[in-house]
């Protein structure tokens, strides 16, 4: 009898467990979102000439709070905003169509946000060949960026060094970081 009874509390308290588990993750669910902001900037003959370069984006104007705001939540409520992926990717539209990365060796990406002091938030030292969007690593990892994001206006600045020179077109690359927003809901 004490044997059922140990069984039986046990799966109950496992039931408990998995559904607290299922309720965790679908309150995480509900809590974080990602957003992404794309800059992009330009490669062509003048700026590939030397062994090495760097380009800037025009600034770059964002509603994050706007974006907050649609995802039911409030600027008061945000806990985090965490850099998780950048991704870089040639412009089909606005570049030949034979465009790929194969032209850099390297590269660091830094963002500014307006009255703030730049950082760098992503490098490779290498590159794949012949494609025309990948990922880099992030960096610094698990740093909170809600103070830029919250500036509304920044710059992204892509240092690199060549393999080849662009030549007679130019190369619209998008650097897009993408950020988990995670909110407070319900005060807690």
């Amino acid at each position: 009898m004490k044997i059922l009874k140990v069984t039986v509390n046990t799966f109950l308290l496992m039931c408990l467990a998995l559904i607290v588990s299922v309720g965790c993750k679908d309150f995480d669910r509900r809590t974080q979102f990602n957003t992404t902001y794309s800059n992009r900037v330009l490669l062509d003959s003048n700026n590939t000439k030397d062994p090495t370069g760097e380009v800037r984006s025009d600034t770059l104007k964002v509603d994050f709070i706007g974006t907050v705001e649609d995802h039911s939540s409030t600027e008061n409520s945000i806990e985090s905003v965490k850099l998780v992926r950048i991704s870089l990717e040639i412009d089909k539209v606005k570049s030949p169509a034979n465009a790929n990365f194969n032209v850099l060796k390297d590269l660091e990406i830094f963002l500014k946000g307006k009255g703030m002091d730049e950082i760098l938030i992503g490098r490779t030292d290498s590159i794949p060949l012949n494609i025309s969007y990948f990922e880099i690593k992030v960096i610094p990892e698990n740093d909170d960026f809600e103070d830029l994001v919250k500036t509304e206006e920044y710059v992204c600045r892509m240092k690199y060094t060549t393999k080849a020179r662009v030549m007679d077109s130019a190369y619209v690359v998008k650097i897009t970081p993408t950020y988990l927003v995670d909110t407070k809901k319900f005060g807690i």
